[in-house]
C-alpha cells in the first residue's frame, strides 16, 4: 500500500508519541521499553513456570488442605505476574486504537478541506458558464 501525503499512517502516530517521549520524559520512555520487554519475555515464562509448579501440587501426598492452601499461593503469584501483562497489552490496544483515531480524523478532515475546495471551484465554473449563457 503507497503511503500517501495527507493520509498518516497510525504506527507513524504511535512512533511520533515515543519519539515525543523520547525528549520530553526520557525516564518514562526507558520505563516502557523495560515493561515492554518484561511483558513480551519474562511474564510468559513466569506463568509457564508457575503452571509447572501447580501440577505437581496434585501429586503431593499430603492432606487436601495443605494442596489447596499451596495451589492458592500458587495462584496469587500467577495473577501477580498476569495482571501486569494483561495491563500492558491493554494499554497497547487503546494506543492503537487512539492512533487510529487520530489518522480517521486527519483523513476526513483533509477530505472535507478538499471537498470545500472543489465546491468552490465548480461554483465559480457555473457562474462562469452562466455568463458565457447569458451572452
Amino acid at each position: 500500500m503507497h503511503n500517501h501525503a495527507h493520509v498518516r499512517h497510525p504506527k507513524e502516530v504511535i512512533q511520533d508519541a515515543k519519539d515525543r517521549r523520547r525528549c520530553q520524559h526520557r525516564l518514562l520512555y526507558y520505563n516502557d521499553i523495560v515493561l515492554e520487554w518484561i511483558t513480551n519475555h519474562v511474564l510468559a515464562s513466569v506463568i509457564l513456570f508457575d503452571i509447572a509448579l501447580i501440577v505437581p501440587l496434585l501429586t503431593l501426598n499430603a492432606p487436601d488442605t495443605v494442596k489447596i492452601t499451596l495451589g492458592v499461593i500458587s495462584g496469587s503469584w500467577i495473577q501477580w505476574w498476569a495482571l501486569p501483562a494483561l495491563q500492558r497489552s491493554q494499554n497497547k490496544t487503546q494506543a492503537q486504537n487512539e492512533a487510529k483515531a487520530q489518522v480517521d480524523h486527519e483523513t476526513l478532515t483533509y477530505l472535507a478541506n478538499l471537498q470545500d475546495e472543489q465546491m468552490t471551484e465548480l461554483k465559480g465554473i457555473t457562474e462562469i458558464l452562466r455568463a458565457l449563457k447569458d451572452k
